[in-house]
């Protein structure tokens, strides 16, 4: 489902995850897309290669939520900032939980969807 205004991205997200479906979140992002990959703060660019740093994730994560805290939008670029908490359970059985702060710069495309142009999901 596509983000109809930049206010849909964190629930889209979260639903990604909750139904592990990595192509939902894929579909939301531009095809040059930035995502900066916690802890080390890395990023990647690219459709291909954010969807390779995100297999880890949606192999371990069965839980998110994520709940938007602002929003900002200035003609076809918009910033929004959300509190999330993903939980699930690493390749050993062990359980994750974890939370934090993050923020989405997305942009309006042509047919007034809305897709994701930077992910810091810590960078707040």
């Amino acid at each position: 489902m596509p983000a109809r205004r930049p206010e849909d991205i964190p629930g889209l997200i979260a639903a990604a995850f909750n139904t592990n479906n990595p192509q939902a979140m894929l579909d939301i992002y531009e095809p040059d897309g930035i995502l900066v990959t916690p802890p080390d703060g890395a990023q990647v660019a690219g459709i291909d290669a954010v969807a390779e740093a995100l297999k880890p994730m949606f192999a371990a994560i069965s839980k998110a939520d994520i709940k938007m805290t602002s929003a900002m939008r200035s003609g076809d670029i918009a910033m929004t900032h959300a509190d999330w908490h993903l939980m699930g359970e690493d390749e050993n059985g062990e359980p994750i939980d974890l939370s934090g702060k993050g923020t989405v710069v997305s942009r309006r495309q042509p047919d007034g969807t809305w897709r994701i142009l930077f992910d810091d999901p810590v960078g707040v």
